[in-house]
């Protein structure tokens, strides 16, 4: 259980870098530019874990229907081997008169 949340944390840490690295970095001080610049670098972060989620929801999407194929293979393995017969037991016979 541990193990998954420590995967996903990494993978976020590295995505935000990712992001953060392709961006401009924080502009310090308060002048009108310095104020814009940070607003542009916002707009680029965002554009990033935008651009970021969409891949991660089609690798999931990826992923499911991967899933699903491989449970479709193994149904169909299951219902291509051979059928074991049923046992009916004989009807009784019924002797006429006893």
């Amino acid at each position: 259980m541990m193990k998954p949340a420590v995967i996903i944390f990494v993978t976020l840490a590295f995505s935000v870098g990712t992001a953060q690295g392709a961006c401009p970095a924080p502009a310090p001080g308060n002048t009108a530019g310095e104020i814009q610049a940070n607003g542009e670098r916002i707009v680029c972060l965002q554009n990033e874990l935008a651009a970021e989620t969409r891949q991660r929801n089609l690798q999931s999407q990826i992923d499911a229907l991967q899933k699903s194929q491989q449970d479709l293979i193994v149904e169909r393995r299951i219902d291509s081997l051979p059928q074991v017969p049923v046992y009916v037991p004989p009807a009784p016979v019924v002797m006429p008169g006893i």
